[in-house]
């Protein structure tokens, strides 16, 4: 029987290609990448599903904050809880990751981010095919797997950010289908991806809650409320993973990493004020959220802000012609980046060393993914109309040439925090990792600042000591024979006396360990020789 290929075998054969091509250029950045992470939050995701992965329960129980007598000794973004180093964030994705990891062999951890950004990309696909049509699919397909911030966190393994985008478009898709077919199925599948990206990245619940509220009243013609129990029972079944860990973890399901206290309370002022700081968490600044969006939506990716506003004059122009679908579409999108603007927009913080610097890496570009990547769907529709005149399909062109040339250079070659300026600095953490585990014993505690990333879990960490019950702390793990050594910034001598003297009323002493890293050295704590101990236990 001979076999032609014909045009779909053609199509099917290019998005073959083209996966795989996105598949390898999400997943290179971490081939041969030291096990070393830029920020906590990476850091603490991939310790917490190796664990997984490897057959073991999730804490780790860690005696010494029993003998320091506070809950000091763990790295940034993970709390003590019970004697045990619990993640201080969503617990969705180290599950999910540690439970493929099982299947798959830890080795596999690094590139499940790389291969789910296939799936969002699929289902963006069939939501623009299925909304506007193929052109517009494609282009939006192929814009969004340009898009900077798309890449750059689906190329940086454990952020949970990127995973919540893939399953929010497989959830947007069930919604289509679910209007245009009303079966019952629909309905579950529905409940169920949504309550795994809830698990992924809970923050995100109460937009969640207002569009799907809005999903409801806008479709409620079309939607057969009686089989709503199906999105309920699909969201529990998403979310039970959840609810069952933070029972064992925390003895109560609504349990949180980011307030390890009940959710829910007898108090009902305490669990009103919670609520409020979860809706609202850093107030209402809409000055600050004026500078924050002209940074990163304006600034920072000007190539994807003058298309997306291109678009929106156009939708303007043209909205009684849209479709209702699409139109639906428009405005859980205005919901959406409204929400994410004006949350985190009044969030001041500073990820890098430089409070002015506008960054890739800093963390307003992970938050406002689900606007990047939705506001991309209206580009594609008004590049797809443009292109089917003469001029507008170079245009089109013109503006997918600009994407890959300046997201590549963003992305990969930004000299702060581009990939390869990521991966420069992994390989020189790993350096300082080695040689510092060779100066100090199995056993020992570093107070390491934003350096615990180099060390932990190969050595206990503490992030830093504030007061003077922190001091003492540290002299009675000296007095129980555990080291503790300091990684900071290199002190002059006449800075070290001062220090010193500081610490002197808690029985402690700071000397060089005779190894320095760039601006960092290594000091090791020692306990006076004439220090009655019994005053400090």
């Amino acid at each position: 029987m001979e076999f032609r290929l014909n045009s779909k075998h053609l199509y099917a054969l290019g998005w073959l290609v083209a996966g795989i091509l996105v598949l390898a250029l999400y997943a290179s950045f971490s081939v041969n990448l030291p096990a070393r992470y830029n920020s906590p939050d990476e850091a603490a995701n991939a310790f917490f599903a190796t664990r997984l992965a490897q057959n073991r329960w999730l804490p780790l129980y860690e005696p010494l904050n029993q003998l320091a007598g506070r809950s000091l000794i763990h790295p940034r973004s993970t709390i003590v809880y019970n004697q045990q180093i619990m993640p201080a964030s969503f617990l969705g994705w180290p599950l999910l990751a540690g439970s493929i990891g099982r299947l798959a062999g830890s080795g596999a951890l690094p590139y499940i981010t790389p291969l789910l950004a296939l799936l969002g990309l699929g289902f963006l696909y069939l939501i623009t095919k299925e909304l506007l049509n193929q052109r517009a699919a494609i282009i939006t397909t192929l814009l969004t797997a340009l898009q900077p911030a798309f890449w750059y966190y689906h190329s940086r393994s454990f952020f949970h950010n990127a995973v919540f985008v893939d399953l929010l478009l497989v959830a947007v898709w069930l919604g289509l289908k679910i209007i245009k077919t009303n079966k019952c199925g629909w309905y579950l599948l529905l409940g169920l991806v949504s309550g795994l990206a809830l698990s992924v990245r809970t923050a995100e619940i109460f937009w969640f809650i207002v569009v799907g509220l809005w999903w409801l009243i806008y479709w409620r013609r079309q939607v057969s409320f009686k089989n709503l129990w199906l999105i309920s029972l699909g969201l529990i079944i998403g979310l039970a993973p959840i609810f069952i860990s933070n029972y064992f973890l925390y003895g109560f399901p609504l349990s949180f990493g980011y307030r390890p206290e009940l959710l829910w309370s007898q108090d009902m002022n305490r669990t009103a004020s919670l609520f409020s700081e979860l809706i609202l968490p850093f107030g209402f600044h809409p000055r600050l959220i004026f500078n924050t969006t002209v940074n990163y939506l304006g600034l920072l990716m000007w190539w994807w802000f003058w298309p997306v506003l291109a678009a929106a004059i156009y939708l303007a122009v043209t909205w009684r012609s849209l479709s209702r679908e699409f139109k639906g579409l428009i405005i859980s999108t205005v919901i959406i980046s409204l929400w994410l603007a004006i949350v985190y927009g009044s969030w001041q913080f500073n990820d890098n060393p430089d409070p002015a610097a506008v960054t890739i890496g800093t963390s307003y570009v992970r938050y406002f993914m689900p606007l990047y990547i939705l506001w991309l769907i209206p580009v594609g529709y008004f590049l797809a109309q443009l292109s089917k005149l003469k001029w507008g399909r170079y245009l089109t062109w013109f503006v997918v040439g600009i994407y890959l040339v300046l997201s590549t250079s963003l992305v990969w070659f930004d000299y702060q925090e581009g990939l390869g300026a990521v991966r420069g600095n992994l390989e020189r953490f790993a350096t300082a990792s080695r040689a510092v585990q060779t100066l100090t014993p199995s056993g020992s505690v570093i107070v390491s600042g934003k350096t615990d990333k180099f060390f932990w879990p190969e050595r206990a960490v503490i992030y830093e000591l504030k007061d003077a019950a922190d001091y003492l702390a540290v002299t009675k793990l000296l007095s129980s024979a555990i080291p503790v050594y300091a990684f900071r910034a290199t002190l002059q001598p006449d800075s070290l006396a001062n220090f010193n003297n500081k610490i002197s009323p808690f029985g402690l002493t700071l000397v060089p360990a005779s190894y320095t890293w760039e601006d960092f050295s290594l000091y090791k704590y020692e306990l006076k020789v004439n220090l009655y101990l019994g005053l400090y236990k």
